[in-house]
């Protein structure tokens, strides 16, 4: 047993503490509420706290010191073999049962048949080889099938045998090995199905089932059992001591008394149903893996194991009393789904052991989501949520809780209660209290986001009634009523609360480009933060009073972007172009592209000339700017350009062509009208006689070079009235706004969100925040989750783009 298995965790004592909560209103510029923190003791606005309870494996189904001698496979010279009479080696039946040797041996069938009631039939089997069971039978002799041999197959052949509750189905004796025992369709109804003293044993594709004590009793190493189905034996599925075990792809049901119970070292559980017994899997010594198997719905706990260095990954574990229970160290829990504990206060993980990871679980809906009690743990990328107490719980020192998802926990999201121990980069929604630490011991919480907590976003436990406060507390995001509260003389605290090294580059919670206070808000997104002038650096060297005499002097506020307009004249192209949004400190690049037949002849940044340049980068943007590309046409080069004295008319429709604007000056020109009638005049007049619309086309030379221009539906003739033409947006610089109705609801919420937009733009990109996108103007968005999201427009039109994000822009409840 594990020598931890029987304490109560202290931060299972710090839960007993009243606590209390008494308001302090800041008034001097938003008259929100903040924090709690004050001298006077708790009221009773809480009760106390639930104490949680403690864990302790059950014994085992024999005493392990008496194993051997108890439950030890040997031959019975005495009361078995001496009274049965041997028969002739050359008989082929035996009344209705028949063994058949597969091999021959030397010594002739290689087993005996044995009545000794007159009714009652056994076998042994003394001779290596492969042996077929033509037909099942009952038996009251100590057992039915007894291997004397090693080197055997017992080949079931879909045959059943059955005992009388005080007997063995199939023995191995401990003298042996190397025997396998397949495709028996029931071994029911005696004391052990299986009873096996020897190594290299191995059972496939069985059903044992009803039977007194265990399914299968293996006492040798390198046991391996697959396909196999044990239910309903009144204490054990399948029990096995030794070392180098197998199980995989077993079904082990409904037992009254464990489904798996292993006093074995190098156990490998794989792939099996465990379902409906009392004690799912329980396991001790070491070296457990315990990889992809389904353990739902034992009364008591899913897995329950003191192994060292065990590995628990890939299983799901569900509708047990407790999931899933460790008490040992170096044991790793990962990518389990650990869920609906059926007791209300049921564990999902409760560990024990040191240096224990739990990582990549998905843990939801029991009455303790991940509890660890020793140090040097680890709580990483987890998603945990729906839990009745605690979301996650680490006690012991050199803790760390990182990167998780919790939500939805009706007590504590997050609650760490060691020395050293760090709190960072984890998500906490909606919970009582989102983050709880003790005082006194050192605990850093960094880089997180406490969303809508009803108490207290950080609750500060003065377990020792100490004032010493370590720790560091910053770069979070606060976004509660309340953000922190606690007990104590909370002035004489030492927090940090803004970055120790002072704001450094780097994103910060928020996005925002330099790490240093936290950012203080409130789930309306109205909080002290949030009202702040949004500024390039995202901080501010206003402080932030946390409570009397204890400031954040570097606080969070909302990030100002930088816009960089980026143009190109006719004979240009800028990449990216349009007038966009940048993030601050970052660096950005833009090529600039003559047009063919062109080449770029300046690129003027902010009125500056900076000369024929091909790329331009700001660098460390803090600033707006605004960059042209400038191209002009090769010398030389012809460009053909045209226009026509009317594009519309009935018919006959007489048109002027004209090709004055071409550049490089031109000597010849060849025109197509579309019709089918070509000219090789520079300014040609044609007639359309026939309705209809034409693309039109020019060549021009001038001995040296050449130019095409091509306008595609250039000319519209009708037969009957001239239609007015549809006016064509002129293209400006883009404003981006839009509306959204309604920004605030009850999911599901359905939002219309419509384009305000200047400078026709004729392309839209809007991104809602939680994964959606579309390329409508004017679209309507549902939000399933709830959470708070930014929405992102981005436009474009022939010259120019621009873009819009408004950040906490919907919030869904």
């Amino acid at each position: 047993m594990s020598e931890n298995s029987g304490l109560i965790p202290k931060f299972l004592v710090c839960l007993l503490i009243l606590l209390t909560a008494v308001t302090i209103v800041c008034t001097a510029e938003t008259n929100i509420k903040y924090s709690v923190f004050n001298d006077s003791k708790l009221n009773t606005s809480l009760t106390h706290l639930p104490d949680t309870k403690n864990f302790t494996l059950p014994a085992p189904p024999v005493n392990i010191s008496e194993i051997k001698k108890t439950h030890t496979v040997v031959k019975d010279t005495s009361g078995f073999v001496s009274s049965l009479a041997f028969v002739d080696t050359d008989m082929k039946t035996m009344g209705n049962v028949v063994l058949v040797p597969i091999t021959p041996t030397p010594e002739g069938s290689g087993y005996y048949y044995f009545n000794t009631t007159g009714h009652d039939q056994s076998y042994y089997i003394y001779s290596s080889g492969t042996y077929t069971l033509q037909d099942g039978f009952s038996t009251g002799n100590n057992s039915a099938i007894y291997i004397g041999a090693s080197d055997v197959v017992l080949e079931g052949n879909a045959q059943t045998i059955t005992g009388d509750t005080t007997n063995v189905g199939i023995a191995i004796s401990s003298d042996e090995s190397n025997a396998t025992v397949r495709n028996f369709a029931g071994i029911e109804k005696f004391s052990n199905g299986i009873a096996s003293n020897a190594d290299n044993v191995s059972i496939v594709n069985n059903s044992i089932y009803d039977n007194y004590f265990s399914g299968v009793y293996s006492l040798g190493s390198h046991f391996s059992m697959q396909q196999t189905v044990l239910k309903n034996c009144s204490s054990v599925g399948v029990y096995v001591y030794g070392t180098d075990i197998t199980l995989t792809d077993n079904f082990l049901n409904n037992n009254q008394g464990y489904g798996v119970y292993g006093y074995a070292d190098n156990v490998t559980l794989e792939r099996n149903s465990i379902n409906n017994n009392a004690y799912g899997v329980t396991c001790i010594r070491d070296n457990l893996v315990c990889k992809e198997n389904t353990i739902t719905n034992n009364r008591f706990y899913g897995i329950g194991i003191e192994s060292e260095g065990a590995l628990i990954i890939g299983n799901i574990i569900s509708q047990n009393g407790d999931n899933l229970f460790t008490a040992r160290d170096n044991v790793t829990v990962k990518s389990n789904t650990i869920s609906s504990s059926s007791d209300d206060y049921g564990y999902g993980i409760h560990g024990y052991g040191r240096n224990t990871t739990y990582s990549e679980n998905t843990v939801n809906n029991n009455g303790y989501g991940i509890i660890s009690s020793n140090s040097d743990c680890k709580a990483i990328n987890n998603r945990v949520y729906s839990n009745n107490i605690y979301g996650i719980a680490l006690e012991g020192n050199n803790e760390t809780i990182s990167d998780n998802i919790i939500r939805d926990t009706v007590l504590y999201g997050l609650a760490c209660y060691g020395e050293n121990s760090t709190v960072y980069n984890n998500i906490i929604t909606n919970a009582t209290f989102g983050v709880g630490i003790v005082d006194h011991y050192n605990s850093s919480v960094i880089g997180n986001q406490i969303n809508s907590t009803s108490r207290f976003g950080l609750l500060i436990l003065d377990y020792y009634g100490t004032t010493e406060g370590l720790g560091e507390i910053y770069n979070n995001y606060f976004g509660s009523d309340i953000n922190i509260g606690g007990y104590g003389n909370f002035s004489n605290y030492s927090y940090t609360w803004t970055n120790p090294a002072g704001p450094q580059r780097g994103t910060n919670v928020v996005g925002g480009p330099f790490i240093a206070g936290n950012y203080w808000s409130n789930p309306s997104g109205t909080g002290w933060s949030d009202q702040k002038t949004p500024n390039v650096s995202g901080y501010t060297t206003t402080p932030y009073e946390v409570v009397t005499g204890m400031n954040d002097t570097a606080p969070l506020v909302p990030q100002k972007s930088v816009i960089i307009n980026a143009t190109a004249n006719n004979w240009g192209v800028i990449v990216p172009g349009g007038n966009s949004s940048y993030r601050s400190y970052t660096n950005q690049t833009f090529i600039a592209q003559p047009k063919p037949g062109a080449e770029i002849t300046d690129v003027v940044v902010d009125s500056t000339s900076q000369g024929n340049v091909t790329n331009w980068t700001f660098t460390q943007l803090t600033e707006d700017h605004e960059i042209l590309a400038i191209g002009n046409a090769t010398p030389g080069q012809v460009h053909a350009i045209f226009n026509a004295s009317k594009r519309y008319g009935k018919s006959p429709l007489t048109v002027l062509f004209s090709s004055e604007q071409s550049l490089g000056s031109p000597t010849s020109w060849y025109w197509q009208f579309g019709d089918g009638i070509t000219n090789t005049t520079q300014n040609p007049v044609h007639t359309y006689v026939t309705p209809g619309v034409y693309s039109v086309t020019l060549q021009a030379l001038n001995g040296q070079t050449g130019g095409y221009a091509v306008w595609n539906n250039y000319i519209t003739v009708t037969d009957g009235p001239v239609p007015e033409p549809t006016p064509t947006p002129v293209p400006g610089k883009i404003i981006a706004q839009f509306s959204a109705y309604p920004t605030t609801g009850n999911a599901p919420l359905t939002v219309d969100f419509k384009d305000m937009s200047s400078g026709n733009p004729t392309s839209w990109f809007w991104d809602f925040g939680d994964g959606a996108q579309v390329t409508l103007q004017n679209p309507s968005h549902t939000y399933t989750t709830k959470g708070t999201y930014p929405v992102t427009l981005s436009l474009k039109n022939a010259n120019y783009g621009g873009s819009l994000r408004i950040s906490n822009a919907i919030t869904v409840t």
